[in-house]
């Protein structure tokens, strides 16, 4: 029903929203900041360097640790909802 898939969607976002301050509190706050800008508000590779000074790798090797982070800490948050 439409209930029910509205009620699956908003505990998906809810669950990735705790996810993702779980993980930002483990995380150097410059990392988090690149991968904010980069994959949470899809900023180009360009203007996070710019914006940032940092380095093209930098924000990639952000988005590939942190990214992985998320992946592990949901699995966690998910197997104890379970």
């Amino acid at each position: 029903s439409e209930l029910e898939q509205t009620w699956d969607e908003e505990w998906q976002r809810n669950l990735m929203d705790a996810t993702i301050a779980n993980v930002k509190r483990q995380v150097d706050p410059k990392q988090f900041q690149i991968f904010n800008f980069y994959v949470l508000k899809e900023w180009s590779v360009s203007d996070v360097t710019r914006t940032l000074g940092v380095n093209a790798t930098q924000v990639y090797l952000a988005k590939h640790r942190i990214s992985r982070m998320i992946e592990k800490e949901l699995r966690k948050l998910e197997r104890t909802m379970i």
